[in-house]
């Protein structure tokens, strides 16, 4: 048998065996999705393609993290220009005198060298850096496909280096690109010294060398669908299949029975491809809030552990046997009502993994099992009876605009322009309460003509649906619908980011359709139109971006645009913008027991601030923000270094509706 025969045969082996591997746990896994939840990621081609090219070919996301963003493009961009060498070796075997020409072959040796970059970078990433977001992955797996990929580019320079020896006395080709190959041409220098060029020794050194490279290929595409790595294949459609809907739409349309994730046929098809996209990077672990503060919860093993618990199901071949509930049983209660659903780690998963909506099902099941925070349980019953946070009637929700010399309008019984929804904590928290006051004083200086709802809002259900509670949040937003229905107004403002979220992307999926701004956009535009004139109010200021705000709204120029229309001088924390650090507060997080919590959100967000040269006020946007952060900078004992306050104080100074003494404001 000669040597082109025997690795035909070997070729046609390996190519079925691994086939058949392959497509067989592919298949497993996409009947899984069959039984899964609909949902509709097909839409908006162009757009889907877009970001396939953005995050895929550009590596967007990856390079947010320089280091393992450059490693990872050295490997993955290997695995493209590297298809070059299985054509060319398939070729050679198959098809005497195949070659892919003495253009496409040195781009093989290019990136062979990129790849061996590209491994010893992660080596040095995994065995030196150590990055704490790694805890919790499969090393092992990881190591092994470093070994994997190393041993494929070892194959590649061999069989290359032996080819023009092999070529002419063996395979009986002519070899025109020998030279081409430079790092194969480079190691056959070698062979001619040892004297290892003759029919057998050439013929032994290229079939190990075409084993190494193609065996180990086929071996890889077998093992992947088993192992974190099947993204190679899977990052692609997922990326492809992003949510494109408005980010802080939890729930993309009404839900006729139950919002509770218990099994895994109650997760959406979307969501079990999550579980087999998982990179295990853990990026989303280290930009979570609670993971930092010390508490069980890491996104990332929220996405392992079910994965994992779905790979022994499908293990099991006893049809009665019973398992545990996923919300509960695979995943701890701890873990669930740990997260802030701040967002943050959707917003840096390199392959568009959605984790807020699987914990808020998962959260669901929970709460219809009656575990939960009892703290959290008193909220959802002030909110099902009172329609607010703070267990106050209905009819106290208004008092705040006592005392306000121009009365405000009830925009149930007269048309205004803009309708205010105030929401809970601008209206009931005697530590915001002034805030709500200075809005309206400064809203009545701009001539605005405006109106509120008086008592019949009630809260806006954001952190209810989030907290997994859908009857509640859709009774709560059938009730603020039907009080908008029968007012008359243009526009919605709000001061409060989490009713402005619910408010423009929760309510529509109920036939809701109006514009809806945070007071930062409407008094922005106020300045712009010159219904408000500002003078410089010359402080040292650094910006908290809500995660309502920010990251699930996009709405982070506005801010900072009127805090420079008002000579403010920002100095930003190193996490900014969409990349914002949650306060804790956000997911029904600020009722809870922070029993067990190291280190609160809200502390590191100030120290955070601290480390910024000469920074005199800490400014935010956002009521529980507020609260929040007013809580920790007096817990700390850092009164005296830095303030909590609100733009719309900054705001108020600079049109001259208070006196810079209100603030003890410093000139720079």
């Amino acid at each position: 048998m000669t040597l082109r025969v025997f690795l035909m045969i070997l070729t046609v082996a390996m190519i079925m065996g691994s086939a058949a591997l392959f497509i067989r746990r592919i298949l497993t896994i996409y009947h899984v999705m069959q039984k899964a939840r609909p949902v509709n990621r097909t839409d908006r081609l162009g757009e889907r393609i877009k970001s396939v090219l953005v995050q895929v070919g550009l590596h967007r996301r990856m390079f947010r993290i320089s280091f393992s963003g450059l490693l990872h493009y050295f490997i993955f961009s290997g695995f493209i220009i590297l298809l070059i060498d299985v054509v060319e070796t398939l070729g050679e075997i198959f098809f005497p005198g195949f070659t892919v020409g003495p253009i496409l072959a040195p781009l093989v040796d290019i990136w062979v060298i990129l790849v061996a970059v590209g491994i010893l970078m992660a080596l040095y990433n995994r065995l030196v850096i150590k990055p704490e977001r790694f805890h919790g992955s499969d090393e092992k797996d990881a190591f092994l496909i470093l070994g994997l990929i190393g041993a494929i580019i070892v194959g590649i320079v061999i069989h290359d280096s032996f080819f023009p020896f092999v070529a002419p006395e063996v395979l009986h080709v002519a070899d025109p690109v020998a030279r081409a190959h430079f790092l194969g041409y480079a190691v056959s220098r070698l062979w001619v010294v040892l004297g290892w060029t003759g029919p057998t020794a050439a013929s032994i050194g290229y079939a190990f060398g075409y084993l190494l490279d193609m065996g180990v290929v086929f071996a890889f595409l077998a093992y992947l669908p088993y192992s974190k790595h099947l993204h190679i294949f899977a990052a692609v459609p997922n990326i492809f299949w992003r949510n494109l809907e408005p980010a802080g739409q939890l729930v993309p349309k009404p839900i006729e029975d139950t919002m509770a994730i218990r099994t895994f046929e109650d997760l959406t098809w979307k969501d079990v491809a999550d579980l087999y996209t998982c990179t295990e990077c853990g990026r989303c672990q280290a930009v979570c809030p609670a993971h930092a503060a010390g508490q069980p919860l890491s996104p990332k093993m929220i996405i392992l552990q079910l994965r994992d618990a779905l790979n022994d199901r499908l293990a099991d071949k006893n049809p009665n046997a019973e398992y545990p509930d996923l919300a509960g049983g695979v995943i701890a209660p701890e873990e669930l009502w740990a997260c802030t659903t701040c967002g943050a780690c959707q917003e840096v998963c390199p392959v568009f993994i959605e984790h807020v909506p699987k914990i808020a099902g998962l959260r669901s099941a929970l709460l219809e099992d009656g575990i939960v925070d009892p703290n959290a349980q008193k909220v959802l019953m002030s909110w099902d009876r009172q329609g607010n946070s703070f267990g106050q009637p209905g009819r106290k929700r208004p008092l705040w605009a006592k005392g306000i010399e121009v009365p405000i309008k009830d925009a149930r019984k007269e048309p205004v322009d803009w309708l205010w929804f105030v929401g809970d904590f601008a209206s009931y928290d005697p530590r915001v309460q002034h805030l709500t006051q200075l809005i309206a004083k400064m809203l009545t200086q701009a001539g605005v003509d405006f109106g509120i709802l008086y008592e019949s809002e009630v809260n806006s259900g954001n952190d209810a649906l989030r907290i997994g509670e859908y009857g509640l949040f859709e009774s709560l937003a059938q009730k603020n619908i039907d009080a908008l229905s029968k007012a008359q107004y243009r526009r919605i403002f709000t001061t409060d980011p989490h009713s402005l979220n619910a408010l423009k992307n929760e309510y529509p999926k109920f036939g809701f359709q109006a514009p809806v701004m945070h007071y930062t956009e409407a008094f922005l535009e106020l300045i712009d139109q010159g219904r408000l004139v500002v003078s410089p109010v010359p402080i040292r200021v650094t910006y908290h971006d809500p995660c309502y705000l920010g990251r699930w709204n996009g709405i982070t120029e506005a801010p900072r645009q009127l805090m420079a229309r008002c000579g403010v001088h920002l100095v930003e924390m190193p996490r900014h913008g969409a990349q914002s650090f949650c306060c804790g507060a956000g997911g029904g997080r600020i009722w809870m027991d922070e029993t067990g919590i190291a280190d609160r959100p809200a502390n590191q967000r100030i120290r955070e601030a601290l480390a910024l040269p000469d920074i005199q006020f800490f400014t935010v946007a956002c009521p529980k923000d507020v609260s929040m952060f007013s809580a920790s900078v007096t817990a700390m004992g850092v009164e005296e270094k830095v303030r909590v306050v609100d733009i719309a104080e900054i705001l108020a100074v600079a049109i001259g509706l208070q006196a810079e003494s209100s603030l003890a404001l410093m000139t720079v």
